[in-house]
């Protein structure tokens, strides 16, 4: 069957966005294919792992309305922690 998938976070993710994309040879594909098919841990998570690319995309073509935004930046200007001793008024350092 497959070879076990070790590698970095980054590797398997790259192999990942790869299959998604169908970027890979296609005998490597197919095995893993095969491999979603008998392996229900993999299956969710890559359809977990496929559904927060997609929610990402339509986040950024769908912004927040305008109204929510001012809402929430009002919201939160009333309620951050003010240090006395920060020049601009943040309790973090800047970077």
């Amino acid at each position: 069957m497959m070879k076990l998938l070790i590698g970095t976070h980054a590797e398997i993710q790259e192999f990942l966005i790869h299959y998604l994309e169908r970027q890979l040879p296609l005998l490597k594909r197919f095995q893993f294919w095969v491999h979603l098919l008998l392996c229900q841990d993999c299956h969710d998570y890559l359809r977990k792992y496929d559904s927060s690319i997609e929610l990402s995309r339509n986040f950024l073509n769908d912004p927040p309305p305008e109204d929510l935004v001012n809402l929430t930046l009002k919201f939160l200007d009333g309620h951050r922690p003010k240090d006395e001793d920060s020049p601009n008024g943040d309790p973090l350092p800047e970077r």
